[in-house]
């Protein structure tokens, strides 16, 4: 494979007005691009989408894109491996595309492949295998600890094959990657944004590199730890950091220990510089030949408490209500005899009536 095959049918930098109709809008107001929709023209095909940016590149940004669309289309056997796989499973920008001004409005990118549609039509993002088993199973069958593993080595092969193009990402993220059951492999969008070298630290909340100062460009170890973490969370099931420390700290059955003591050397070396290669990883999940370095972690931190929904007692429903404590009944009185209360009473009644006969019998004898 030398280009996508829609690739030929346009030139590496498109004016916006010579690609004709545009069909259905895909995205919009998404990350970087204000809109995402099918280009329908120019012998283009119906798999090539036009990604519309929020704003204009400037040159350096315009210059950058060049050479990965010259990548794409190169048919140098130097790279020939990864510029195969990164052309089969991300979606490479075809051409750069200007307007009449000659701004840099857009780019050229494939539709990814519908195997990685879910049953309802749209892209089944990562985002749903990065999920406990028993969360999963609750809309089918969860995967076996060997179909993550499958998916984990298919993803871990798409950042193996940009860091030896010393190719940046850094937008490593639920959203931008898509995953098939039919065969567990997985597929990278938004490939534009990818820099030499360094390039814009691009993220969402969660997936900070925690050794990198506020403002710093992300580079090659930054795409190492966000490898790591989506890798993780995908193969544990687990989502939080610290969850996720432990659980590979201590990996169940069905996750290789070597492959866990790397991703934990990933994610939590004292020097981000320590960090091992996306390629080590691979060959790990490959079962491959493994050279591991020590390497010096941080403590891992405090493993948070269990949900409370884990630990705390059933919800008092009309089943599970606990019983409410008894009172202790009342004294009865034996049938046929007074309360305390009427028996005083009855007793202040005869006292008065004895005094009353007593008075009178006084009166008459004096």
């Amino acid at each position: 494979m030398t280009a996508h095959p829609s690739a030929r049918a346009l030139p590496p930098v498109a004016e916006l007005a010579a690609l004709g109709a545009r069909g259905e809008q895909i995205a919009t107001n998404n990350g970087q691009s204000s809109e995402v929709t099918r280009l329908t023209g120019h012998g283009s095909g119906p798999d090539l989408l036009f990604k519309r940016y929020k704003k204009p590149l400037d040159d350096t940004d315009a210059l950058r894109l060049d050479r990965l669309v010259a990548f794409g289309r190169s048919d140098a056997d130097v790279g020939r491996p990864a510029r195969d796989l990164l052309l089969g499973r991300t979606s490479w920008p075809v051409a750069r595309v200007t307007d009449h001004t000659a701004a840099t409005v857009g780019c050229l990118i494939p539709m990814a492949p519908d195997t990685f549609r879910s049953p309802g039509g749209g892209f089944r993002e990562i985002d749903t295998l990065a999920r406990p088993d028993r969360r999963m199973a609750r809309n089918g069958t969860p995967p076996t600890p060997e179909q993550r593993i499958t998916a984990c080595r298919s993803l871990v092969g798409i950042a193996a094959a940009l860091e030896q193009r010393r190719l940046v990402y850094s937008d490593w993220n639920y959203a931008n990657a898509f995953w098939s059951p039919a065969g567990y492999s997985v597929y990278l969008i938004d490939m534009d944004g990818c820099a030499e070298g360094t390039g814009p630290d691009i993220h969402q909340p969660g997936w900070e590199d925690p050794l990198a100062r506020q403002g710093m460009p992300a580079d090659p170890y930054t795409d190492r730890y966000r490898v790591a973490l989506l890798t993780a969370r995908c193969l544990t099931g687990t989502r939080t950091l610290p969850d996720v420390l432990h659980t590979l700290d201590d990996p169940p059955p069905g996750v290789p220990r070597d492959v866990a003591q790397l991703l934990l050397d990933m994610l939590w070396a004292r020097d981000r510089e320590a960090r091992p290669r996306s390629s080590v990883l691979l060959a790990a999940l490959n079962d491959g030949l493994l050279v591991r370095f020590t390497v010096a972690r941080s403590p891992l931190p405090a493993r948070p408490a269990a949900p409370k929904s884990d630990t705390a007692q059933p919800l008092q429903s009309a089943i599970t209500r606990p019983a409410q404590p008894i009172k202790p009944p009342l004294p009865t009185v034996p049938a046929g005899q007074p309360t305390d209360r009427y028996a005083t009473v009855w007793a202040l009644v005869a006292l008065f009536a004895v005094v009353a006969v007593i008075v009178i019998a006084a009166v008459l004898a004096g």
